[in-house]
Protein backbone atom coordinates (compact mmCIF):
# COMPACT_ATOMS: atom_id res chain seq x y z
CA UNK A 1 0.00 0.00 0.00
CA UNK A 2 1.38 3.36 -1.07
CA UNK A 3 2.25 5.77 1.78
CA UNK A 4 -0.09 8.67 2.23
CA UNK A 5 1.24 12.04 1.07
CA UNK A 6 1.05 13.54 4.54
CA UNK A 7 3.57 11.00 5.83
CA UNK A 8 6.39 12.68 3.93
CA UNK A 9 5.24 16.05 5.16
CA UNK A 10 5.15 14.80 8.73
CA UNK A 11 8.66 13.35 8.36
CA UNK A 12 9.96 16.63 6.93
CA UNK A 13 8.24 18.59 9.70
CA UNK A 14 9.81 16.33 12.33
CA UNK A 15 13.22 16.73 10.73
CA UNK A 16 12.77 20.50 10.66
CA UNK A 17 11.81 20.57 14.32
CA UNK A 18 14.87 18.49 15.17
CA UNK A 19 17.09 20.88 13.25
CA UNK A 20 15.64 23.90 15.05
CA UNK A 21 16.07 22.19 18.44
CA UNK A 22 19.83 22.05 17.85
CA UNK A 23 20.06 25.48 16.24
CA UNK A 24 22.68 27.37 18.23
CA UNK A 25 21.44 30.79 19.22
CA UNK A 26 24.96 32.17 19.53
CA UNK A 27 26.40 31.37 16.08
CA UNK A 28 23.25 30.02 14.32
CA UNK A 29 24.99 26.71 13.61
CA UNK A 30 23.44 23.25 13.96
CA UNK A 31 24.88 21.98 17.24
CA UNK A 32 24.37 22.07 20.97
CA UNK A 33 25.42 25.21 22.80
CA UNK A 34 28.15 23.42 24.77
CA UNK A 35 29.67 22.31 21.42
CA UNK A 36 29.73 25.84 20.02
CA UNK A 37 33.30 27.01 19.33
CA UNK A 38 32.34 30.67 19.53
CA UNK A 39 30.64 30.11 22.88
CA UNK A 40 33.65 28.26 24.27
CA UNK A 41 36.00 31.13 23.38
CA UNK A 42 33.97 33.62 25.41
CA UNK A 43 34.82 34.53 28.98
CA UNK A 44 32.70 33.02 31.73
CA UNK A 45 30.89 36.32 32.23
CA UNK A 46 30.02 36.63 28.53
CA UNK A 47 28.92 32.99 28.44
CA UNK A 48 26.52 33.67 31.28
CA UNK A 49 25.23 36.74 29.49
CA UNK A 50 24.64 34.68 26.32
CA UNK A 51 22.81 32.00 28.31
CA UNK A 52 20.50 34.50 29.99
CA UNK A 53 19.81 36.57 26.89
CA UNK A 54 19.08 33.54 24.69
CA UNK A 55 17.05 31.86 27.47
CA UNK A 56 19.16 28.72 27.87
CA UNK A 57 19.05 26.59 31.00
CA UNK A 58 22.06 27.56 33.12
CA UNK A 59 22.32 24.00 34.47
CA UNK A 60 22.43 21.90 31.29
CA UNK A 61 22.54 24.61 28.56
CA UNK A 62 19.35 23.38 26.89
CA UNK A 63 16.70 25.86 25.75
CA UNK A 64 13.53 23.76 25.95
CA UNK A 65 13.13 24.37 29.68
CA UNK A 66 14.22 26.64 32.50
CA UNK A 67 16.51 25.90 35.41
CA UNK A 68 13.57 25.25 37.74
CA UNK A 69 12.34 22.30 35.64
CA UNK A 70 15.75 20.90 34.68
CA UNK A 71 16.07 17.17 35.32
CA UNK A 72 19.82 17.01 34.93
CA UNK A 73 21.62 15.95 38.10
CA UNK A 74 24.99 17.17 36.85
CA UNK A 75 26.34 20.35 38.40
CA UNK A 76 29.51 22.33 38.05
CA UNK A 77 32.53 20.02 38.05
CA UNK A 78 34.71 22.72 39.64
CA UNK A 79 32.60 23.86 42.57
CA UNK A 80 29.60 21.51 42.60
CA UNK A 81 27.15 24.39 42.17
CA UNK A 82 23.86 24.21 40.31
CA UNK A 83 25.20 25.60 37.04
CA UNK A 84 27.10 24.27 34.05
CA UNK A 85 30.87 24.00 34.27
CA UNK A 86 31.26 26.43 31.36
CA UNK A 87 29.57 29.08 33.50
CA UNK A 88 31.93 28.70 36.46
CA UNK A 89 33.20 32.19 37.29
CA UNK A 90 35.12 31.73 40.55
CA UNK A 91 38.83 31.15 40.10
CA UNK A 92 40.38 28.37 42.12
CA UNK A 93 42.84 29.63 44.69
CA UNK A 94 46.10 27.92 45.38
CA UNK A 95 46.25 26.38 48.84
CA UNK A 96 47.88 28.66 51.34
CA UNK A 97 51.14 27.46 52.79
CA UNK A 98 51.37 27.07 56.52
CA UNK A 99 54.00 29.48 57.82
CA UNK A 100 57.07 27.68 59.10
CA UNK A 101 58.19 28.36 62.68
CA UNK A 102 61.12 30.69 63.04
CA UNK A 103 64.53 29.30 63.82
CA UNK A 104 64.85 31.24 67.08
CA UNK A 105 63.72 29.14 70.04
CA UNK A 106 60.90 30.39 72.23
CA UNK A 107 61.65 31.68 75.69
CA UNK A 108 61.50 29.03 78.39
CA UNK A 109 58.48 29.28 80.65
CA UNK A 110 60.61 28.85 83.80
CA UNK A 111 61.93 32.45 83.64
CA UNK A 112 58.88 34.60 84.33
CA UNK A 113 60.92 37.26 86.09
CA UNK A 114 62.33 38.65 82.84
CA UNK A 115 59.97 41.19 81.26
CA UNK A 116 58.56 40.18 77.90
CA UNK A 117 58.59 43.77 76.66
CA UNK A 118 61.82 45.65 77.41
CA UNK A 119 62.62 49.18 76.46
CA UNK A 120 65.26 49.36 73.69
CA UNK A 121 67.51 51.46 75.90
CA UNK A 122 67.69 48.78 78.65
CA UNK A 123 70.69 46.50 78.42
CA UNK A 124 70.57 42.78 79.18
CA UNK A 125 72.37 43.44 82.48
CA UNK A 126 69.80 45.98 83.65
CA UNK A 127 66.99 43.61 82.61
CA UNK A 128 68.47 40.81 84.70
CA UNK A 129 68.82 43.12 87.72
CA UNK A 130 65.23 44.33 87.54
CA UNK A 131 63.90 41.39 89.50
CA UNK A 132 61.57 43.53 91.58
CA UNK A 133 58.00 42.22 91.15
CA UNK A 134 56.63 45.71 91.10
CA UNK A 135 58.85 46.80 88.20
CA UNK A 136 58.22 43.60 86.23
CA UNK A 137 54.49 43.12 86.70
CA UNK A 138 53.44 46.73 86.35
CA UNK A 139 54.00 48.39 83.00
CA UNK A 140 53.97 52.12 82.55
CA UNK A 141 50.47 53.01 81.39
CA UNK A 142 50.17 54.80 78.10
CA UNK A 143 48.61 58.24 78.27
CA UNK A 144 45.02 58.14 77.09
CA UNK A 145 44.04 60.71 74.50
CA UNK A 146 40.42 61.68 74.84
CA UNK A 147 38.52 61.89 71.56
CA UNK A 148 37.66 65.42 70.58
CA UNK A 149 34.03 66.37 70.89
CA UNK A 150 33.93 67.47 67.25
CA UNK A 151 35.99 65.60 64.68
CA UNK A 152 37.31 66.96 61.42
CA UNK A 153 34.97 64.66 59.49
CA UNK A 154 31.99 66.09 61.37
CA UNK A 155 33.03 69.62 60.52
CA UNK A 156 33.42 68.70 56.86
CA UNK A 157 29.99 67.03 56.73
CA UNK A 158 28.33 70.08 58.21
CA UNK A 159 29.35 72.23 55.25
CA UNK A 160 29.91 69.65 52.48
CA UNK A 161 27.39 67.50 50.62
CA UNK A 162 28.69 64.57 48.57
CA UNK A 163 26.99 63.59 45.31
CA UNK A 164 27.33 60.20 43.65
CA UNK A 165 27.18 59.94 39.82
CA UNK A 166 23.66 58.93 38.78
CA UNK A 167 21.81 58.62 35.49
CA UNK A 168 18.21 57.96 34.51
CA UNK A 169 18.27 54.81 32.35
CA UNK A 170 15.63 52.83 30.49
CA UNK A 171 15.41 49.17 31.50
CA UNK A 172 13.98 47.02 28.71
CA UNK A 173 12.71 43.64 29.94
CA UNK A 174 11.61 42.47 26.48
CA UNK A 175 7.92 42.99 27.15
CA UNK A 176 7.93 46.49 28.68
CA UNK A 177 10.27 49.32 29.60
CA UNK A 178 10.90 51.20 32.84
CA UNK A 179 12.83 54.33 33.74
CA UNK A 180 14.91 54.23 36.90
CA UNK A 181 17.92 55.94 38.42
CA UNK A 182 21.24 54.09 38.29
CA UNK A 183 24.59 54.86 39.87
CA UNK A 184 27.76 54.45 37.82
CA UNK A 185 30.41 53.03 40.13
CA UNK A 186 33.66 51.53 38.76
CA UNK A 187 34.57 50.40 42.29
CA UNK A 188 31.81 47.77 42.20
CA UNK A 189 33.10 44.74 40.31
CA UNK A 190 29.74 43.42 39.09
CA UNK A 191 26.65 45.42 38.19
CA UNK A 192 23.89 44.79 40.72
CA UNK A 193 20.20 45.44 41.28
CA UNK A 194 18.06 45.33 44.37
CA UNK A 195 15.92 42.19 44.54
CA UNK A 196 12.71 44.11 45.13
CA UNK A 197 13.36 46.32 42.10
CA UNK A 198 14.07 43.29 39.90
CA UNK A 199 10.82 41.72 41.10
CA UNK A 200 8.92 44.92 40.32
CA UNK A 201 10.36 44.88 36.79
CA UNK A 202 9.57 41.14 36.55
CA UNK A 203 13.08 40.31 35.44
CA UNK A 204 13.63 36.52 35.16
CA UNK A 205 16.58 35.37 37.22
CA UNK A 206 18.63 32.23 37.60
CA UNK A 207 20.96 30.91 40.28
CA UNK A 208 24.68 30.77 39.62
CA UNK A 209 26.41 29.06 42.51
CA UNK A 210 25.61 31.09 45.60
CA UNK A 211 24.46 34.13 43.61
CA UNK A 212 21.29 34.96 41.71
CA UNK A 213 21.56 36.91 38.47
CA UNK A 214 19.20 38.37 35.89
CA UNK A 215 19.62 39.99 32.49
CA UNK A 216 18.15 43.13 30.98
CA UNK A 217 18.73 45.63 28.20
CA UNK A 218 19.71 49.16 29.17
CA UNK A 219 18.83 52.00 26.83
CA UNK A 220 19.47 55.71 26.76
CA UNK A 221 16.52 58.07 26.86
CA UNK A 222 18.10 60.01 24.02
CA UNK A 223 20.05 58.31 21.27
CA UNK A 224 20.32 54.74 20.06
CA UNK A 225 22.57 53.35 22.78
CA UNK A 226 21.62 49.96 24.21
CA UNK A 227 23.55 47.43 26.24
CA UNK A 228 22.82 43.89 27.37
CA UNK A 229 23.81 43.52 31.01
CA UNK A 230 23.89 40.77 33.60
CA UNK A 231 22.85 42.03 37.02
CA UNK A 232 23.57 40.38 40.33
CA UNK A 233 20.61 40.36 42.69
CA UNK A 234 21.30 42.08 46.00
CA UNK A 235 18.85 41.62 48.88
CA UNK A 236 19.34 45.16 50.17
CA UNK A 237 20.86 47.53 47.63
CA UNK A 238 19.64 50.97 48.61
CA UNK A 239 22.00 53.93 48.30
CA UNK A 240 20.93 57.42 49.32
CA UNK A 241 22.39 60.35 47.40
CA UNK A 242 22.73 63.17 48.21
CA UNK A 243 22.16 63.12 51.95
CA UNK A 244 20.32 66.43 51.75
CA UNK A 245 18.98 68.65 48.99
CA UNK A 246 21.25 71.14 47.29
CA UNK A 247 20.32 74.70 46.49
CA UNK A 248 18.76 75.62 43.18
CA UNK A 249 21.71 77.89 42.48
CA UNK A 250 24.02 74.85 42.50
CA UNK A 251 21.71 73.05 40.08
CA UNK A 252 21.64 76.12 37.82
CA UNK A 253 25.42 75.97 37.39
CA UNK A 254 24.93 72.87 35.19
CA UNK A 255 22.04 74.20 33.14
CA UNK A 256 24.00 74.41 29.89
CA UNK A 257 24.73 70.67 29.53
CA UNK A 258 22.45 67.67 28.94
CA UNK A 259 22.35 65.98 32.31
CA UNK A 260 21.95 62.24 32.77
CA UNK A 261 19.89 62.94 35.89
CA UNK A 262 18.16 66.33 35.97
CA UNK A 263 17.26 65.86 39.63
CA UNK A 264 20.77 64.98 40.84
CA UNK A 265 20.49 67.69 43.51
CA UNK A 266 17.45 66.08 45.14
CA UNK A 267 17.83 63.15 47.58
CA UNK A 268 16.87 59.80 46.05
CA UNK A 269 17.34 56.10 46.78
CA UNK A 270 19.33 54.21 44.14
CA UNK A 271 18.75 50.45 43.72
CA UNK A 272 20.66 49.84 40.48
CA UNK A 273 24.46 50.10 40.24
CA UNK A 274 26.41 49.79 37.00
CA UNK A 275 29.86 48.52 37.93
CA UNK A 276 33.29 47.98 36.47
CA UNK A 277 32.07 45.24 34.12
CA UNK A 278 30.28 47.85 31.94
CA UNK A 279 32.00 51.07 33.03
CA UNK A 280 34.20 51.39 29.93
CA UNK A 281 31.13 51.16 27.67
CA UNK A 282 29.33 53.99 29.47
CA UNK A 283 32.03 56.66 29.83
CA UNK A 284 32.66 59.10 26.99
CA UNK A 285 35.38 61.74 26.49
CA UNK A 286 34.45 64.91 28.31
CA UNK A 287 35.19 66.24 31.79
CA UNK A 288 33.91 69.52 33.19
CA UNK A 289 35.12 71.35 36.27
CA UNK A 290 33.43 74.70 36.75
CA UNK A 291 34.91 76.12 39.94
CA UNK A 292 36.14 75.18 43.39
CA UNK A 293 33.41 74.12 45.77
CA UNK A 294 31.28 72.58 43.03
CA UNK A 295 31.06 68.96 41.83
CA UNK A 296 32.46 67.87 38.49
CA UNK A 297 30.63 66.57 35.44
CA UNK A 298 31.56 63.53 33.33
CA UNK A 299 30.17 62.75 29.89
CA UNK A 300 28.47 59.35 29.52
CA UNK A 301 26.19 57.64 27.01
CA UNK A 302 23.24 58.70 29.16
CA UNK A 303 24.30 62.35 29.41
CA UNK A 304 26.51 64.23 31.85
CA UNK A 305 26.74 62.80 35.37
CA UNK A 306 27.49 65.08 38.29
CA UNK A 307 29.54 63.89 41.26
CA UNK A 308 31.86 65.14 43.98
CA UNK A 309 31.67 67.41 46.97
CA UNK A 310 29.58 70.55 47.17
CA UNK A 311 30.59 73.21 49.68
CA UNK A 312 27.50 75.02 50.92
CA UNK A 313 27.20 77.37 53.85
Amino acid sequence: MAPRPRTAQALESRRSRGTQSYRCRVCRGIHLLRKCKRFQKLSAEKRLRAVLINKYCSNCLAHQHSEGTCRSQDGCKKCGGSHHTLLHMHEERAPERTPQPTASPSRPARKPVQPTRSHPRHSARSASRSSSPIRVAIERPRPEVSAPSTSVATLVRQKTVHILPTAIVVVDTGSCTFETAAMIDPCMAVSSIDRSLAAAFRLPFTRLGDDEVCSATLRSRTGNFKLEVVLKLDPSLKIRTPIRALSDSTRAKFGDIRLADEQFHRPATISLVLGADVFAKLIQPGFLKLEDGLPVAQSTVFGWTVSGAVLES
